[in-house]
């Protein structure tokens, strides 16, 4: 039991506070906010996680992950930039497991694990939700990325960058962390938390606050 939450801790994004997803967006169990998406299930850590029986070899995306694509793993079209020193690679780990609900093609209840509580997930539309457990809206990045910042990138070393700080096994730029030293959608989003300011940021946008933890302007 120890070593597994020696794992959880060291994966950043994740926090074993289960305060942190009740009431926020990603809660998608039968308590969820008023007019926000929900499900049949009183369960709320399922979505994404399962004690046993949880994905192995390269589909365990983060620990005990509990979720699935609808079909294939996408392929996706990633950003690019004349100016960039470190190249993008298609979305692996921590931010491949966020694109098992923003793709906007798999439904939220797309698990490897249904809850004991019920025999199949069945949904109330809500929030950018609909009826079929699918995203849409902003909250549906797809599967082209051109025009979003670049994940699963080996963090540069350039000017104009604020220099990583390390400690140990891990590193983080201004208490923003960093997975195996590459930007992931979990370095700007705390999925587990209320966070500083929405959606889940973990830095307020306010004066840019979270851009200029790393971009030295």
């Amino acid at each position: 039991m120890k070593s597994l939450l020696v794992v959880l801790l060291a994966a950043g994004s994740l926090s074993l506070s289960a305060a942190g997803i009740t009431g926020t967006k990603h809660d998608l169990s039968t308590n969820a906010l008023a007019g926000q998406a929900h499900t049949n299930t009183t369960q709320v850590c399922v979505f994404c996680h399962a004690p046993h029986n949880a994905a192995s070899s390269t589909a365990q995306l983060v620990p005990l992950w509990n979720r699935k694509f609808q079909g294939a793993t996408p392929s996706f079209t990633l950003y690019s930039s004349a100016t960039l020193t470190s190249t993008p690679t298609q979305p692996t780990g921590a931010s491949l497991a966020c694109f098992t609900c923003h793709d906007g093609t798999t439904s939220v209840g797309n698990l490897i694990n249904i809850p004991s509580d019920v025999a199949s997930i069945s949904y109330t539309a809500g929030g950018n939700v609909n009826a079929s457990g699918v995203l849409g809206g902003a909250a549906a990045l797809g599967t082209d990325l051109s025009n979003d910042h670049p994940v699963s990138m080996t963090y540069p070393t350039k000017t104009g960058l604020v220099v990583p700080t390390v400690a140990g096994s891990t590193s983080n730029v201004g208490g923003l962390p960093l997975f195996s030293s590459k930007v992931e959608c979990a370095s700007c989003h705390d999925v587990h938390s209320n966070a500083v300011a929405a959606p889940f940021l973990r830095a307020s946008m306010t004066n840019s606050a979270l851009c200029t933890t790393c971009h030295i302007k």
